[in-house]
């Protein structure tokens, strides 16, 4: 049974790759997710999880939260109040993903609180995309991995990275996580660094 909010972002996904004239298969290429699972999203009988949306939404150069926007409005400031924020939320997995930021024009960054259960993890093709990304922890115990290294973060530590590197994230604690990131938006026509570029990275078919 597709309930409205899975609805809701297949229909807005597939509305706004139309709209930039992108194939499926492109968009696969730009966001490093199958083809087959952008096709189930747009149909409605996939709720993805929060890295597939994340992945998805760089792709497009869009923050987490477009999927759930009501409006994407041009603006040069913007303030979320905390009882505003747009949760992005994949209840069966228990992941949540606040967006602290709202449309600007020509943004540049993509701000949000990520909340991960035990043993919850980013899935199993890294993410890498251009800019940079800082992470904060708030709470709970986070481990990364950016080109083979482990960094771990406890409440309190913050973590800076080239975000081009292949990186996967995990909650290595017993509780929950919350984490604060903050990335580069990329452009669209840095395809390269979605199918790959040096890292030899391919989205799945």
């Amino acid at each position: 049974m597709v309930d409205g909010t899975t609805k809701k972002i297949g229909e807005k996904l597939n509305r706004t790759r139309e709209s930039m004239n992108l194939t499926l298969q492109q968009l696969a290429s730009l966001s490093g997710v199958a083809p087959s699972t952008i096709q189930k999203v747009e149909a409605g009988t996939m709720m993805p999880s929060v890295a597939v949306m994340m992945k998805i939404a760089r792709g497009l150069r869009k923050k987490i939260g477009f999927f759930l926007d009501e409006e994407e409005a041009s603006t040069e400031v913007s303030l979320v109040r905390k009882r505003d924020r747009i949760a992005t939320g994949v209840r069966e997995e228990d992941f949540s993903a606040q967006g602290l930021t709202t449309e600007l024009f020509d943004p540049e960054m993509d701000g949000f609180i990520l909340t991960v259960p035990p043993g919850g993890n980013s899935g199993e093709e890294p993410l890498h995309h251009r800019g940079e990304e800082l992470v904060y922890c708030i709470r709970g115990r986070a481990t990364f991995t950016i080109s083979g290294k482990e960094y771990t973060l406890g409440a309190g530590d913050s973590l800076h990275f080239k975000s081009e590197l292949p990186h996967f994230w995990k909650n290595s604690g017993r509780y929950r996580a919350e984490l604060i990131i903050v990335c580069s938006l990329p452009a669209l026509s840095e395809k390269s660094v979605f199918q790959g570029g040096s890292t030899g990275i391919r989205p799945k078919t």
